[in-house]
């Protein structure tokens, strides 16, 4: 008899044994960061005296939960924290800062173009009206979260300053035209990223995301901005309260 086969589980202690590894291994975790690589699966039934298959069971739980995600033939490795949007309006930036996250912006564009028939609605302009297009990578502590793309008014804004588009949009139209954001609407579907969505937010071609479209609006009912936002399925998550 093996000592693989010394250690199967194959009675009731078997679910106490892995929940008691899940358990452990979740307290390791939150003192790691993330990307860092856990123990495989022999090193874990050797340290902690059990079967590789209660340790398979274990680490199975711990993706299930989100705590950590495996590569194929290269390991298991800690989760980056997942951002939770609930129904309260709060902005990308307070969204990760309240996950422990420094939020950033890099701006990949800004140019002035003409509003089509889509945007044009969405803002409530006339088509053709000069509009502000921004498109930034967001980031949590440098790491790429989702790709933005906002559409504002070049008449209401005409002078926005490209230095302010490293950081909270809403928070710079406040500071610097005195407009705050009072509610919005949101759309979400799930998509698939393509080759450039999927390069800058350094996933597989293919990888499920959240398509997130949002029209913001001030304390007087005027459209503030409009954007389209793509984000990592496997980092961003909505929880909203339904009621009857």
């Amino acid at each position: 008899m093996t000592v693989e086969d010394r250690r199967s589980d194959d009675g009731p202690a078997d679910s106490y044994k892995h929940e008691a590894l899940r358990r452990r291994l979740q307290a390791d975790i939150a003192g790691m960061r993330p990307d860092e690589a856990l123990p495989t699966e022999r090193q874990l039934a050797e340290r902690y005296d059990v079967s590789r298959a209660t340790a398979r069971r274990a680490l199975q739980a711990l993706r299930e939960d989100g705590l950590v995600r495996s590569v194929r033939g290269v390991g298991t490795f800690v989760s980056h924290p997942r951002i939770t949007k609930t129904s309260t309006l709060t902005s990308f930036s307070e969204d990760l800062r309240s996950r422990g996250y420094r939020p950033s912006a890099e701006l990949l564009s800004a140019q002035r173009v003409e509003a089509d028939l889509h945007h044009s609605t969405a803002l409530g302009v006339d088509p053709g009206t000069p509009l502000h297009r921004i498109e930034r990578l967001r980031l949590g502590d440098d790491f790429p979260i989702c790709v933005e793309t906002v559409y504002l008014s070049a008449e209401r804004f005409p002078d926005l300053d490209e230095s302010l588009l490293t950081g909270s949009l809403s928070e710079a139209l406040e500071v610097t035209h005195g407009v705050r954001v009072a509610r919005a609407t949101q759309q979400i579907r799930a998509v698939n990223v393509t080759g450039r969505q999927a390069r800058l937010l350094g996933v597989k071609e293919g990888s499920a995301a959240l398509l997130v479209r949002r029209t913001a609006y001030d304390g007087t009912g005027h459209v503030v901005e409009y954007g389209e936002s793509l984000c990592r399925g496997d980092l961003y998550e909505f929880s909203l309260v339904v009621t009857v």
